[in-house]
């Protein structure tokens, strides 16, 4: 491989960055785009230099581009998973593959650099069911092809403009820096995945250290459009298998394919079934990825993250607490002469000790507002400390109230049951997930090496 001058777009990405440091170990002098100090300084700290530059101005990318061998566009701009399925979070990502490919081309193409690599998908082919499928394989229609269409168009415009083109269809990406991974990864410790679609629909994914690695070989390959995916690509079912194995859950509980409704027609690349073949890439550049599957990815991406892993039982218990006090913590805050009057149901609990004080309701209104609030979000968040102070705020709460109620007949008939009932199931259930919380399946797994010390968090 013969050192190049390499400009690299998204040089600051969980690929970027990784793609950076491999052509700065391969030999080539790197240039890459920093959007802030911060950044400037990790591409420093990584052999490259920082340019500061707008990737949409492209007066400064052709200067900023001038000089350089080869061009790369590995820039995204993926939502953080909070906002990943509101259709408007993915204007940015989808102007990048548009407007950011036709300027960056336009650069390469004025300056007279001879490859230009462009970051694609390999989940975006129409659905093939179980075939195992090539790059022939026609890309699906709409959504978020279109974009990917667009991109891969101006790689096939630098060709035809005497240059080299390569589009790079990668797999779902996962890596121990991306906001992604570590949603699913937590979620998984909980019981449950954020895999969705049908479970034998095939589903292409690659570690980010092996997209990066066939980055750099990119560099030597042909031109035309590759795969960059794992060996074996697992269907969804068997990728929750290799994460519960990883994390050390029994089994992950997933969500129905109706949850990517509300992301419109973009959310629909996440059904669609697609076992690509790396064959091609392979053969054209001798890359391998040192992860055959998730199998093996996930295992390392397990070791990398620290994390400790909740029962999902565990979790619903806590979002069951949680919710109990948040409803009469609504009602007795924000309507309280009604609480007093009615709660439960109309049944009278509370208004069968007056007189109605405004003030008490109130304050226990706002008193069980604040234990939702911690056990709400210890059913999200979890970890042993948390998951352990949410059970004993709860405790605390109930085992008093349970208590007063043994002794004082206030209430009659069913209502004498039913009361205190309610309270002694919320206080068992807090009992439970005190003893199991304390166990050692919630110890914290030690961290591994120093790998994302000093590294900015992405999505």
């Amino acid at each position: 491989m013969n050192p190049r001058r390499v400009f690299v777009a998204g040089a600051t990405g969980v690929l970027g960055w990784r793609a950076v440091r491999e052509l700065v170990d391969a030999g080539h002098d790197v240039t890459g785009i920093a959007r802030s100090e911060e950044k400037a300084d990790l591409l420093r700290s990584l052999g490259a230099t920082p340019v500061r530059v707008d990737l949409f101005d492209a007066d400064a990318i052709t200067a900023a581009v001038a000089g350089h061998d080869a061009v790369l566009n590995l820039a995204t701009h993926v939502p953080k998973p909070a906002q990943a399925m509101r259709r408007s979070a993915w204007h940015e990502h989808e102007r990048i593959r548009t407007e950011g490919a036709r300027i960056l081309v336009d650069a390469a193409l004025a300056t007279g650099a001879s490859v230009y690599v462009q970051e694609s998908l390999a989940f975006a082919y129409a659905d093939a069911g179980d075939r195992v499928i090539d790059e022939s394989q026609p890309l699906m229609d709409g959504g978020a092809a279109t974009a990917v269409k667009a991109a891969e168009g101006e790689v096939a415009r630098f060709t035809a403009g005497g240059g080299r083109g390569i589009a790079l269809r990668f797999g779902q990406f996962y890596s121990a820096d991306s906001s992604h991974t570590e949603a699913m990864v937590a979620t998984a410790r909980r019981g449950g995945s954020m895999v969705v679609g049908s479970g034998d629909g095939y589903a292409p994914m690659i570690s980010c250290d092996d997209a990066a690695r066939a980055v750099v070989a990119a560099l030597d390959a042909p031109a035309g459009v590759y795969n960059v995916v794992d060996d074996e690509v697992l269907t969804r079912r068997e990728i929750d298998v290799a994460l519960a194995k990883a994390v050390g859950a029994r089994r992950l509980v997933r969500p129905p394919a109706a949850t990517l409704k509300v992301g419109g027609e973009d959310a629909g690349i996440f059904l669609l079934s697609n076992r690509a073949s790396n064959a091609a890439f392979k053969a054209a550049t001798g890359w391998s990825p040192r992860h055959p599957s998730v199998r093996e990815g996930f295992r390392a991406l397990a070791r990398e993250l620290p994390g400790e892993r909740t029962p999902l039982w565990q979790t619903i218990a806590l979002l069951y607490l949680g919710l109990g006090a948040l409803i009469p913590g609504l009602y007795a805050t924000f309507a309280p002469r009604a609480f007093f009057d009615d709660f439960p149901l109309g049944r009278g609990w509370v208004a069968s000790e007056p007189p109605y004080n405004e003030h008490l309701v109130r304050d226990f209104g706002g008193l069980n507002l604040g234990l939702a609030c911690v056990l709400l979000v210890a059913a999200v968040v979890g970890g042993r400390v948390l998951v352990r102070t949410a059970a004993v705020a709860s405790l605390l709460f109930a085992v008093p109230h349970l208590t007063f109620h043994l002794r004082h007949r206030v209430l009659d008939g069913a209502d004498a049951l039913l009361s205190p009932g309610m309270l002694a199931l919320g206080a068992l259930l807090a009992v439970a997930v005190l003893a199991v919380g304390s166990g050692d399946g919630n110890r914290r797994q030690p961290r591994t090496g120093n790998a994302l010390v000093g590294r900015p968090r992405h999505t």
